[in-house]
């Protein structure tokens, strides 16, 4: 049976994770050639719907799974133990389906209810330009760091949209795949198979129900005023976007980093410098013991603040500013941990590691891609928690 088919979320859930664990390894098989082709390689695309992986956040009554947050963010930690590129595709169609669920119902109609396996990238960044266009927008411009767009049906774009009175605010559109144009710029250092390319849209039209501003989408179900009994209000739509869903993105630095303290700890155990067993070593055993700490600490802070979160929404009521503080914190912690883990573990690796062939330099090359992205900057997520501590800002 299918694992979208099981009715049961609990075993729902268990059966893509072990699903997701048999998987990783043929998806480390062919990372190498997923990074060569800069993006997600047909087959590993073709896998990834036939076992539900891209849409583990689609409401149910489109036939996704509709995973809790945790649950979702287990499956994503899988899937990188694998390929760190795969599994960050995999979570920003997660992410999107998640978002998608707090447009209008409309919106969801439009991009799942003839096709119920559609592809939603995204270009968060409100880089683009909006005007009024009659009942809609108008919406065109560039977007960058826009993953796993070839494969996708349909994106989410961001722009400063005019409100009345004067002023802007950062607002979502969501155009079709026909609208758009695909430039081939991801020459990368790391998650070079994520394809996360520009795309241009010379000019959309966006109906009114496709469009939803940041505000909305931050403010969880209680801000999302305008879509209505029209939008999704189950617990897992009712997250405020940016201090929950980002942990999809943590997961797939998690998953990295516990698969490079595997492989690491197999090649330490049967290697040997000079005659002596490298094991032996107490300054390697310690190397392994603090990346080991550092991991697991990681993915307890994740799955923890995961958990919270869906136990806020399933009692319908909004999470406090300090758990949105402390969940964007541990973003970027969590992500810093495994950043410390990974670097330790590559030192690990000796002059051996730099070779492309090295099982440990792609690990530490899409670790550190992982870092660099907003949600996860140590920075940024640090000091909105501090902030937030001292009564100076709301999160």
């Amino acid at each position: 049976m299918n694992a979208l088919e099981i009715e049961n979320q609990t075993l729902r859930a268990q059966a893509l994770l072990d699903q997701a664990t048999a998987l990783a390894p043929s998806l480390d098989e062919r990372a190498a050639a997923t990074e060569a082709a800069g993006q997600m390689l047909g087959e590993t695309i073709d896998e990834l719907r036939s076992c539900g992986f891209t849409r583990l956040c689609q409401p149910r009554k489109y036939g996704g799974a509709e995973l809790p947050l945790d649950a979702a963010a287990e499956v994503i930690a899988a899937l990188a133990q694998g390929c760190g590129s795969t599994a960050w595709v995999a979570s920003v169609y997660t992410d999107h389906s998640i978002l998608t669920g707090m447009f209008s119902g409309q919106a969801a109609d439009d991009i799942w209810g003839e096709n119920p396996a559609a592809l939603i990238s995204a270009g968060y960044h409100p880089t683009g330009m909006v005007e009024r266009s009659g009942d809609g927008w108008l919406v065109s411009g560039k977007w960058d760091f826009v993953s796993g767009c070839d494969h996708a049906d349909w994106f989410i774009l961001g722009s400063f949209m005019p409100v009345s009175g004067g002023g802007q605010v950062h607002a979502f559109f969501i155009v079709p795949r026909s609208d758009i144009v695909i430039e081939d710029n991801w020459q990368v250092l790391g998650m070079q198979g994520t394809g996360s390319k520009n795309v241009t849209v010379q000019s959309s039209i966006v109906p009114e129900h496709r469009m939803l501003t940041m505000p909305e989408a931050n403010a969880g179900a209680e801000g999302r005023a305008r879509t209505g009994g029209d939008a999704e209000t189950r617990p897992l739509y009712r997250l405020a976007h940016l201090p929950t869903v980002p942990f999809l993105f943590t997961a797939t630095g998690l998953g990295i980093a516990e698969s490079l303290l595997a492989r690491s700890v197999g090649h330490i155990t049967g290697a040997q410098s000079q005659g002596v067993r490298i094991a032996e070593y107490p300054t390697m055993q310690m190397h392994i013991a603090e990346a080991a700490a550092e991991i697991d600490a990681a993915r307890l802070l994740v799955m923890r603040d995961c958990a919270a979160a869906m136990k806020a929404m399933s009692e319908a009521r909004p999470m406090t500013v300090m758990e949105r503080a402390r969940a964007r914190r541990d973003h970027g912690y969590a992500t810093r941990l495994c950043q410390g883990a990974v670097d330790r573990l590559f030192a690990a690796a000796g002059a051996k590691g730099m070779f492309d062939s090295h099982f440990a330099q792609r690990k530490f090359r899409d670790m550190r891609a992982v870092s660099t992205h907003i949600s996860q900057n140590w920075d940024r997520s640090g000091t909105a928690y501090g902030a937030a501590a001292f009564g100076l800002d709301g999160v």
